[in-house]
């Protein structure tokens, strides 16, 4: 099974998207996303056989959520009012069902909610989460090594680690959080100006069976994102 996530920077992923087609993902999570509900054909060898577009109120941008694999995908039941880009989902595949949030932590009109939708979030859906095994990946916009937002992290991983989540790249390489070697993101697309701001976080109990993590090379995926993308490969087990 394989869990990607890849911001496709400002839209565009109809002409994108076949780099993401090409590694067939189980569930792909596309931040920045323009809608893709109308288009008929999206680039690539290959089109999604479940494909949804998830769009907030602040910008004309979303959360694309596709497979590549025959996976059903489905919102879940809303708790309470929306909450802009920390999307749940119910996914059932490879014989697995499991829980898949969707995350882009964006800018907002209110400094006090601006990039908090995942704390947001995760304190609102904690019981949901914790009734399944549940996936929160996406566009995160920030680093434990942030100035700014050292506190804003702490209270982040505050909230993650009693649901039981931790972060596939970091178990896979054993990286504290603010040392990560693989930047997920590169400033104006500048290599001198890499950060690793993309997570896939997944039940502590599949820790065990993460195959391999991988980060997208800047000469690979340069030239159509600031953004890396981050995938995890996880057996299907029980």
């Amino acid at each position: 099974m394989r869990l990607m996530t890849w911001n496709c920077q400002v839209g565009g992923f109809r002409r994108k998207g076949a780099r993401a087609a090409a590694l067939r993902p189980t569930v792909l999570v596309v931040p920045e996303s323009e809608n893709i509900d109308g288009e008929m054909v999206l680039a690539g060898d290959v089109q999604p056989t479940t494909r949804m577009w998830l769009g907030g109120t602040t910008t004309k941008r979303g959360v694309g959520v596709l497979s590549y694999t025959g996976a059903a995908i489905h919102k879940a039941r809303r708790i309470g009012d929306p909450i802009d880009f920390f999307v749940p989902l119910e996914v059932s595949a490879d014989g697995v069902e499991f829980q898949v949030v969707a995350v882009w932590t964006a800018a907002t009109t209110d400094r006090a909610t601006r990039y908090r939708q995942a704390d947001e979030g995760l304190d609102r859906y904690a019981d949901w989460i914790r009734r399944r095994g549940t996936v929160v990946m996406g566009d995160f916009n920030n680093n434990a090594s942030y100035a700014p937002g050292k506190k804003a992290w702490r209270e982040l991983e505050d909230r993650l680690r009693p649901l039981g989540l931790v972060s596939a790249y970091h178990e896979r390489f054993k990286e504290g959080f603010g040392a990560e070697s693989r930047p997920t993101h590169y400033t104006h697309r500048k290599r001198e100006r890499p950060f690793h701001l993309d997570y896939c976080f997944v039940p502590a109990s599949w820790a065990s069976r993460i195959e391999k993590v991988t980060v997208g090379k800047y000469d690979e995926w340069s030239d159509v994102s600031d953004h890396m993308p981050v995938i995890v490969d996880v057996s299907a087990g029980g």
